[in-house]
């Protein structure tokens, strides 16, 4: 435990740092603080990233060394594992242990506009899909990119930070199949536990909002002249201002962040630092999980991996599984919980035959819709946008840019789900940098070079509801080697009807007077692969254009999905695994079916309900 301790320290060092970042910067803290993250995206610039784990191992002194006993262990220190670290940790009768694989402070975490540069880093698992047969053609080796954050505060320190918790009725769906406890009026308020709402709410929409929570909600500024006439653009199409987070989701918002001032509310910023100075609460970092450790089908506790030294703790208590929806069936598959023929396969042996690891799903995205304007938006310097963002101004206070939020679906009925999210973006547009975070290929990242960050914008469309599902799986029986993810992107020609039936719809914008006083006009960067075949702008033209230029959604959920059943599920609904005594999984793994909206709030929710559901087991 002296290693803890130390480590703990330092730690807190860097929370206490980030904190600044809440209240006015000295001159000479914002000199240190720019000259950090200029030494992040320097080096961030020459990252290679790792295609394994072996840099957590060592050839020599395989043997165990005891870590300690602790009543919870937490596997993941990302989303969920953020909010349940802080949550157990407040019974001071509780001893956790948080392990989490990846890096515990960057200060660049803190500026939502430069994620682009963490994802590029090693901040990101950086995952890809096996190769891609009807979408991501257009991706490196026609594998779709997978970003997953990688440290204190997983994919929400990495993330645009965006809060869209998706329609009420995803969650009615699955009360209606038998799991008690996830409607959307069970689910509503820990969502409103989670926040603190900090812009104005309409009376209609303040019920469906929290103002005591633990992280920050705010919008960003309106960029001057464009978010209006965008708003206005949507409005002309028949579509009423909203809260996409209150009453209704349908109509037109402003985006919503988890955003502190100027500052990313992460878990990490607003869970897991705030706790550091508990004695009950036990945090290590660069350290990978290998193996749950079960006995007569009960969870004793962990193996992990930390410097080429190899530990093991014991729970008390029970382990908690917070890796992810692709880390978590990795590391269960790994300790003899998944699919018998999987397990065998690879020598494993087996403890309980669950579908782990099946029912992957993710939102295809496509940002192939771009406009030129006749303004100029944040034609400056990193230092000039570094110096805006300090007084929380645009361009890095919102992440990926994003200007307005939109729901659609065919049949224009808002009693309906939605089919496509659109979003609109920039500046500064989708340009050859995030083509990288999209995963294109070098010929696909040139077409992007036509693109001018300060005058240009996209529409992003997210498919909502894909028919198809993937499967994470072993690419052998060792810790070693990342798991494989398959999934085929588009796999259904109704999903590509939809979609090119969003974008007949956004192309109505065209006609808008709201686009009319932006002087925005469409750009076509080339499509390789479809413009020697197809005339522009035709059905088959935009068709072969989503084969080509979409990518994963990266809003990943199912594969240790919750439910009442064994055969079709690896939870229950208190999130405990099936036939395993002290085990749960808290994740978006554990989410049944897409919802339609991003995963972010989602996670936090179902960490917060998971931590009352916890503590009430062991009063």
């Amino acid at each position: 435990m002296k290693q803890y301790k130390f480590y703990a320290t330092a730690l807190l060092c860097f929370a206490l740092s980030a904190n600044i970042l809440t209240r006015a910067l000295s001159d000479e803290e914002f000199d240190e603080f720019v000259s950090k993250i200029e030494d992040f995206i320097d080096d961030s610039s020459s990252n290679v990233w790792a295609t394994n784990n072996d840099d957590y191992f060592s050839s020599e002194n395989a043997s165990s060394v005891d870590y300690g006993t602790f009543d919870f262990i937490i596997v993941g220190g990302g989303t969920a594992g953020g909010i349940l670290a802080n949550r157990l940790s407040e019974q001071e009768n509780f001893t956790v242990l948080l392990v989490e694989a990846g890096k515990g402070r960057a200060a660049i975490v803190d500026v939502l506009g430069l994620n682009s540069y963490l994802v590029a880093s090693e901040w990101n698992w950086a995952y890809n899909t096996t190769k891609q047969t009807t979408g991501c053609l257009g991706s490196v080796d026609q594998r779709c990119s997978l970003g997953r954050g990688k440290g204190l505060g997983g994919s929400s320190s990495i993330n645009d930070a965006f809060i869209s918790r998706g329609n009420h009725k995803d969650f009615d769906q699955w009360a209606d199949l038998g799991d008690i406890g996830w409607s959307f009026e069970d689910c509503l308020p820990y969502f409103k536990k989670t926040e603190k709402t900090t812009f104005s709410v309409n009376a209609s929409d303040e019920p469906y909002h929290g103002f005591d929570g633990m992280q920050s909600l705010s919008r960003a500024e309106d960029t001057p002249i464009l978010t209006d006439a965008l708003v206005s653009a949507f409005e002309e199409l028949g579509n009423s201002y909203v809260d996409f987070n209150g009453e209704t989701q349908y109509g037109v918002g402003r985006p919503q962040y988890y955003l502190e001032n100027n500052t990313r509310a992460s878990t990490a910023h607003s869970y897991i630092f705030p706790a550091l100075n508990r004695t009950n609460l036990n945090i290590t970092v660069e350290s990978l999980v290998t193996k749950v450790i079960l006995s007569n089908k009960t969870a004793t506790g962990i193996e992990f991996w930390k410097n080429g030294t190899k530990y093991t703790a014991t729970a008390g208590k029970e382990v908690i599984v917070s890796a992810g929806a692709v880390n978590s069936p990795q590391l269960l598959m790994l300790s003899g919980i998944g699919p018998e023929a999987e397990l065998n396969k690879h020598g494993i042996e087996i403890i309980a035959d669950l579908p782990v690891g099946e029912n992957y799903q993710d939102h295809p995205m496509f940002p192939g819709v771009y406009y030129r304007t006749n303004g100029t938006w944040y034609n400056n310097t990193l230092l000039e946008n570094l110096d805006l963002w300090r007084d929380a101004h645009r361009p890095l206070v919102a992440g990926y840019a994003l200007q307005t939020v939109n729901y659609f679906n065919s049949e224009g009925n808002d009693s309906i789900i939605p089919e496509v999210e659109i979003l609109t973006i920039g500046p500064p547009a989708v340009t050859e940098s995030v083509g990288v975070f999209l995963g294109y290929n070098d010929t696909y990242l040139e077409t992007l070079e036509v693109l001018d960050s300060t005058t240009d914008f996209s529409l992003l469309l997210i498919l909502l509801h894909p028919q198809n599902t993937g499967k994470v799986t072993l690419k052998s029986n060792s810790p070693k080697d990342y798991p494989v993810i398959e999934n085929d992107y588009f796999g259904s020609d109704d999903d590509v009807e939809i979609m090119y039936n969003a974008i007949q719809y956004a192309l109505k914008l065209n006609e808008t007077e709201g686009f009319k006083r932006l002087g925005a006009y469409q750009l076509y960067p080339a499509v390789p692969d479809c413009d020697p075949y197809y005339d522009a702008l035709s059905k088959d033209w935009w068709i072969c254009s989503i084969r080509y230029s979409s990518a994963a959604g990266l809003h990943i959920l199912g594969t240790t999905r919750f439910g009442v059943d064994p055969e079709k599920s690896v939870v229950d609904p208190d999130l405990k695994v099936h036939g395993i005594e002290n085990l749960r999984v808290v994740d978006a793994g554990v989410i049944p079916s897409e919802i339609s909206g991003h995963l972010n709030a989602f996670v936090a929710m179902v960490a917060e309900k998971a931590a009352d559901i916890i503590k009430s087991a062991y009063q």
